[in-house]
């Protein structure tokens, strides 16, 4: 008995690489006859990757294989193989004419007669001379060359041939990212318009819970541009629904309206009345009355009646509040004045309240543009560059050629210019007085036909300066020093001109004025209209192109 469990423990103690072995050889067996499968597999994601934009393709392409790694890893393990199993098996590989699986047999009936003991024995001793190697590893070398041209198709597919879908991931990578910058400039304006003490919290509120809508909806897109528009546009237009039509009318107004009361107090006129100011000076003004003579009372109501007159239409209530200060100024009633102006006072710090509303939800437009015309963009950027540096350059060999032309036109003409104007001058003799069509030329040697759209570096070769350009008002809103003429009026009202008797030569016309010194004034101007108003992307960038060209 105890001979019998030695040679029984014997037994199973070899069988147990011989089944390691088996199973190693079940699993390469197993993996022959499927590799192809999961190659085949791997092939369809490849070629789909080329139908339709596929994020990380390759990790997509290997995850059929490594499925089915996993798959022959499992088989390997966990498939069901029995002592008794193995024993057979060993036994019809190594032609051992059953004698593992019979002593295994004999053990599990309780076999303890002398032949089967001798059997059993006999089985042990034949075991312990059994190596793992002497089993042969099983598999398919016909099966194996069916996953070869699958795999080889993969790999270039993958590695070897452009996608054409690359360009549309990146695309979509790239409205992505627009999107999140997007989502974080709305972020910032929201931040803004939060801390601005100047909105009433309705208007706040509500751009507020619009601007977060509109960012919770973009951070939740994954890359989709005409989602992206599509809820772009629809905020714009809800937005587009609370701004008044009339909103630059009255701001102008209101400006005005400052920039007088700055006046009236004897202070400067700075280069954008504050209209928050316009209504601590009414105030101030309804407080001097009582200090005022009563000829500086009725040119104050002459004043604060033409006021009125010109915010009639865009300010109705501050404009009837003035109206009755000027007409109780004129009856002599500087108390009721006094209550008008701080009603027109109340008046404008209502409009300008909804002015400050009026321009966050400018300045909110403003920002859906910028993003719509970004993501509407992106990924087509470096295309559209590239084919923009071709289109200038071909404009600017046209220009060179144009301004080449006109600059030897332009010495011609201004050439039988000089020689008209010297016959003209020898004809009526030296004199002080002018002529209006010669006003704002001005005597130097510059040439006289000057474009004020193009930088000076640009302009027609001439003698003298040639980087004055005619500037018909100043950007900064302030006024010029003023020029009078004195002539003479005849009989008739017909004006006398009397040669050689000007006692003062002529001078240098203001209005023309270097290039360089205005053309910041102007780009200045431009930025802020563009930053305040409510403009069209593409027409935002026909103004910067303007003035990029422009730029000296």
């Amino acid at each position: 008995m105890a001979h019998s469990l030695t040679s029984y423990d014997l037994l199973q103690r070899q069988l147990r690489p011989l089944g390691r072995r088996l199973r190693v050889s079940d699993a390469l067996l197993f993996a022959s006859h499927t590799l192809w499968l999961a190659a085949a597999a791997t092939t369809l994601v490849a070629l789909a990757g080329r139908l339709a934009p596929i994020a990380h393709l390759r990790l997509w392409a290997a995850l059929p294989l490594l499925l089915w790694l996993l798959v022959v890893i499992g088989y390997a393990l966990f498939r069901p193989l029995t002592p008794l199993r193995v024993a057979r098996r060993v036994d019809l590989e190594l032609d051992l004419r059953e004698r593992l699986s019979t002593a295994l047999e004999l053990h599990e009936r309780e076999a303890h007669d002398p032949l089967s003991e001798r059997q059993q024995a006999d089985a042990g001793a034949v075991a312990g001379q059994l190596k793992p190697a002497m089993l042969s590893l099983r598999f398919d070398r016909r099966r194996l060359w069916w996953a070869v041209p699958p795999l080889i198709l993969t790999a270039l597919l993958l590695f070897v041939i452009p996608n054409p879908q690359d360009r549309v991931l990146a695309d979509q990578r790239a409205v992505r990212e627009a999107l999140v910058e997007a989502a974080d400039q709305l972020a910032a304006l929201e931040r803004q318009i939060s801390e601005d003490q100047q909105l009433n919290a309705e208007d706040r509120e509500r751009l507020i819970k619009e601007l977060q809508a509109l960012q919770e909806q973009l951070r939740r897109n994954p890359g989709e541009r005409q989602e992206a528009l599509a809820d772009l546009s629809a905020a714009e237009a809800r937005l587009r629904q609370e701004l008044d039509p009339n909103s630059d009318a009255r701001r102008a107004a209101l400006e005005q309206m400052a920039r007088n009361l700055e006046a009236l107090s004897g202070r400067p006129s700075g280069q954008r009345p504050d209209v928050r100011q316009a209504a601590d000076q009414l105030e101030q003004l309804a407080r001097q009355l009582e200090q005022l003579s009563e000829a500086e009372r009725q040119q104050l109501a002459e004043q604060l009646a033409q006021q009125a007159a010109q915010m009639a239409a865009s300010e109705p209530g501050a404009a009837q509040n003035l109206q009755n200060a000027a007409n109780a100024l004129r009856q002599g009633d500087t108390q009721q004045a006094a209550q008008q102006l701080e009603q027109a006072a109340q008046q404008v710090r209502e409009a300008q309240s909804d002015l400050a509303g009026q321009q966050s939800t400018q300045q909110s437009l403003s920002e859906l543009q910028n993003a719509r015309d970004q993501i509407a963009r992106a990924g087509q950027q470096s295309q559209g560059q590239q084919g923009q540096q071709g289109q200038q350059g071909q404009q600017g060999q046209g220009q060179q050629g144009q301004q080449g032309q006109q600059g030897q036109g332009q010495q011609g003409q201004q050439g039988q210019q000089g020689q008209g104007q010297q016959g003209q001058q020898s004809q009526q003799g030296g004199g002080g007085g002018t002529n209006a069509p010669n006003l704002g030329q001005g005597q130097s040697n510059a040439s006289g036909n000057v474009d004020p759209n193009r930088p000076a570096s640009q302009q027609g070769s001439g003698t003298g300066s040639s980087d004055l350009i005619y500037q018909p008002y100043r950007p900064s809103g302030q006024p010029g020093t003023p020029e009078f003429v004195q002539g003479q009026q005849g009989q008739g009202g017909s004006s006398q001109i009397q040669e050689g008797q000007a006692s003062q030569p002529g001078a240098n016309n203001p209005s023309m004025v270097p290039y360089e010194q205005v053309y910041p004034q102007y780009a200045e101007a431009a930025s802020d209209a563009l930053d305040r108003g409510y403009i069209p992307p593409h027409l935002k960038d026909y103004v910067r192109d303007y003035f990029s060209r422009l730029e000296p």
